[in-house]
């Protein structure tokens, strides 16, 4: 009886186990999701992560969401084709044009701006550095985030 008692336990200690590690299957983990970077007097949070459709199948599409505030006192720009995607390889990849929804605008000081950019990337990616490198202006600030890429 108390074998039984034993093995019912472990049995169960199991069950429970992989039913922990499956739910947190198919979640997106980084440290870096959500943090807040601060350059040309920006505080730009990397909110969000998604994983899009992609029209080639060599390829993956990513969807950033950004929280960018204006701590200047003048206006400011910002826009999804300030940030590339660094992949493993080194490689950089812009924003993906072809997409309108690409956000990006004229920023009053002390307002906030929010918006989506959207990024072609290789497939099967499990990781990228996102890069802040701005067309309007030189940032002498190291500006990045590393993010995993959401499973399918």
């Amino acid at each position: 009886m108390k074998k039984n008692k034993i093995f019912l336990t472990l049995f169960l200690l199991s069950l429970v186990s992989l039913f922990a590690m499956m739910s947190g299957c198919g979640k997106t983990v980084s440290d870096d999701i959500g943090k807040t970077r601060v350059a040309n007097n920006l505080e730009i949070t990397l909110a969000d992560i998604q994983l899009k459709i992609s029209n080639n199948d060599k390829k993956q599409m990513i969807q950033l969401d950004f929280t960018v505030k204006n701590t200047g006192k003048e206006k400011a720009g910002a826009g999804a084709g300030d940030f590339v995607i660094q992949t493993k390889d080194g490689k950089k990849h812009e924003m993906y044009s072809l997409n309108a929804n690409n956000f990006g605008d004229e920023i009053a000081a002390g307002k906030i701006l929010k918006g989506a950019g959207f990024y072609e990337i290789p497939a099967n990616q499990k990781e990228v550095t996102v890069l802040y490198e701005p067309y309007s202006q030189e940032t002498t600030d190291n500006v990045k985030w590393t993010v995993a890429i959401p499973v399918k």
